[in-house]
């Protein structure tokens, strides 16, 4: 890594920029009962950090992507709350409104899941966070005590997130074996 960095370092320079140490950040992937070594960028040491964010996604040194599940659920909440007087307003049909669920939240949602490595506990996540939508676009309260399968059922919908998410996995890893058979012959 050191001698990667310090090629990147020389190449900045000979094109005339300068590497910023201080906002320079370094994620080094170790084998257990082994210590991390320093990297310097101009006598300066880089930070070593557990996780960062590149292009928008959560990548950590453990390689999980629960970080990443739990903020893109986050920022997919956030934005569905942000449209609150869509979802109470009694003019637009709840079709309508499943239809703008599907193509202004849910792309938040799943933005960067083809390189997601989910977990049980991250489906759980996923479809319960399908379900807070749902129930927000009926206004249902949890203490209504209304199961999910009676949401689902008068919103004449089933769940298909998590799905949707396993299936663009599934086409990008295919899309890469094509490619990559492609370049073999």
């Amino acid at each position: 890594m050191r001698r990667i960095l310090h090629r990147v370092d020389e190449s900045c320079k000979k094109a005339g920029l300068k590497l910023n140490a201080k906002k320079t950040k370094i994620m080094q992937l170790k084998p257990e009962n082994s210590s991390l070594y320093d990297v310097k960028v101009d006598q300066t040491v880089l930070e070593n950090v557990e996780d960062f964010k590149y292009l928008g996604s959560v990548k950590t040194i453990d390689g999980s992507c629960s970080k990443d599940i739990k903020m893109r659920i986050g920022m997919a909440k956030k934005k569905m709350i942000e449209l609150n007087n869509v979802w109470k307003d009694h003019n637009i049909p709840i079709e309508l409104k499943l239809k703008l669920l599907k193509c202004l939240i849910w792309p938040i949602m799943m933005y960067g899941c083809e390189a997601w490595s989910q977990k049980k506990d991250d489906d759980k996540r996923i479809e319960a966070a399908e379900m807070w939508f749902y129930r927000r676009i009926l206004r249902v309260k949890w203490t209504d005590k209304r199961t999910n399968e009676s949401v689902l059922k008068e919103l004449k919908t089933e769940r298909t997130l998590l799905n949707l998410i396993n299936a663009k996995k599934l086409k990008y890893v295919l899309r890469n074996h094509r490619t990559s058979l492609i370049k073999i012959v």
